[in-house]
């Protein structure tokens, strides 16, 4: 039997939740010469800015509000590394594929996101990382 194939597209972003977003913005573009682009704010308390650091897209997380509330400890982690992104090009068949695979929507997405419609999974066991995907507006 062989083994699936390829789930999702490339990587869009690496997510690294922060205390405090300004002060992480400054010491990533003090320290990697870049600057911020985009910023976007949910009303479910995340306040996010991407960047760029030596060709890694990042997205930088400062949570503000009630998404623990909405979503549960799962998204609300701690500080660090917290989820890679990737894009598929259809996010309702993606899921159904996750599904059969063995994996689990977080409850209560896919919802509005950055760029698009997105739904994060339950951590891997494996590596604790959360995926989140994308369907790009």
């Amino acid at each position: 039997m062989s083994a699936p194939g390829p789930l999702f597209g490339p990587l869009l972003h690496i997510g690294i939740v922060v205390e405090d977003l300004e002060a992480a913005v400054a010491s990533l573009e003090r320290l990697a010469g870049g600057r911020a682009g985009e910023r976007w704010e949910s009303a479910l308390g995340v306040r996010v800015a991407f960047l760029e650091v030596g060709g890694a897209p990042l997205e930088l997380v400062q949570y503000t509000g009630p998404i623990v509330e909405r979503f549960g400890p799962t998204l609300a982690r701690r500080d660090g590394v917290h989820h890679l992104c990737f894009r598929v090009d259809d996010l309702d068949a993606a899921l159904v594929e996750v599904a059969a695979r063995g994996g689990r929507v977080v409850p209560g997405f896919p919802v509005a996101g950055a760029h698009g419609r997105v739904a994060f999974l339950e951590p891997d066991p494996a590596t604790g990382l959360i995926t989140e995907l994308c369907q790009p507006r």
